[in-house]
């Protein structure tokens, strides 16, 4: 079977992931007065994963019933990680981006992580 883009093709292509991408999980708990505290630990085996950042097309988005915000990046990671969710977050750079949707390319070669930055 021939592939569009061969897995090892990633690997020579440094360039065109230029930067590191960790991917964390977060612990949920409570304070003393009920409100949500979040504490973030890195997922072993997807910390540092070569990556690239890039401006996603989108932005705000109207509906009768809201108005809710699309994502705002995306990163593309060179490697298959089908086990990224959307619970998860990514930093890239110091800068965390909540992950809205993770998805793989059809070759196994990369995923592509549509994102919302965290201010």
């Amino acid at each position: 079977m021939s592939r569009f883009i061969h897995p090892t093709l990633t690997s020579v292509l440094a360039d065109f992931f230029p930067q590191g991408c960790t991917i964390q999980q977060a612990s949920i708990s409570q304070d003393a007065a009920g409100a949500e505290i979040r504490a973030y630990a890195d997922v072993i085996g997807l910390v540092d994963v070569a990556c690239r950042v890039a401006p996603a097309q989108g932005g705000e988005r109207n509906t009768a019933e809201m108005t809710y915000l699309d994502a705002t990046h995306r990163i593309v990671l060179a490697g298959s990680y089908p086990q990224i969710t959307e619970a998860m977050r990514a930093v890239v750079d110091g800068q965390a981006y909540d992950i809205l949707l993770s998805a793989l390319d059809a070759e196994g070669a990369i995923t592509r992580l549509s994102v919302k930055l965290v201010r």
